[in-house]
């Protein structure tokens, strides 16, 4: 049953992402930007996981190393940008969110440098004959992710005694963020609830697609 969940998850999740391609036209240039890259990288990764998925040959697969975990720098950025929209103030510039994904970038090429990864045939369920790919469980690499999603959970709850008009949006990053933060926690525990860490992705993007369409209701302010 899990499996058949599994299997559905990935084409939902890239209608998704394709539909935040289509919402982003009505951001400002410089959101639209950073929005165009987080989906971008979110299409390679999902890519990635469905030639994985579909494989049953472990040559070449390597390669997939890069797109695979670009999670780990697109929803930190989603994040920000999504917080951007939902607690939008005029004295906020959005320039720091490209100074924070300058520096994800370097920490990405850096890992993707020094720290090798795990390639596994999935055996989880008897009828996949893909693989995954993960790093050791003795790397720092998860629970810094796992950090990050905590202190969105408690930013977001100091905003929610403000005077801030979209509760909702609020509420919904601080579920994504806590979905993915126990996803990564289970999975360093042991547990595996799906074959890819694929929940607290959707979560994020759900958010992503709930914050851009309202901003097609009600345009954001230059940038």
């Amino acid at each position: 049953m899990v499996f058949y969940i599994y299997i559905c998850l990935l084409p939902v999740m890239l209608m998704m992402i394709i539909e935040g391609f289509i919402w982003i036209k009505f951001l400002p240039v410089k959101v639209k930007i950073m929005t165009f890259f987080i989906l971008i990288a979110m299409i390679f990764r999902y890519i990635s996981i469905s030639v994985l998925f579909l494989s049953n040959n472990i040559k070449y697969l390597y390669m997939l190393k890069i797109p695979f975990f670009l999670n780990l720098i697109a929803i930190p950025l989603m994040a920000l940008t999504v917080m951007y929209i939902f607690m939008r103030k005029d004295n906020t510039k959005f320039y720091y969110i490209f100074a924070i994904s300058a520096i994800l970038f370097g920490y990405y090429g850096f890992i993707m440098h020094g720290y090798g990864v795990v390639l596994e045939n999935v055996q989880q369920y008897q009828v996949v004959l893909g693989y995954t790919m993960y790093f050791p469980k003795d790397s720092y690499i998860y629970w810094i992710y796992i950090v990050f999603n905590t202190l969105v959970v408690f930013l977001a709850l100091g905003f929610m005694g403000k005077n801030n008009p979209n509760k909702f949006g609020i509420y919904m990053m601080i579920l994504a963020a806590c979905i993915t933060a126990a996803e990564y926690i289970s999975w360093l525990l042991g547990v595996r609830i799906l074959v890819q860490t694929v929940l607290g992705d959707m979560s994020w993007t759900a958010v992503l697609i709930y914050a851009l369409n309202k901003v097609k209701k009600k345009s954001l302010p230059d940038c």
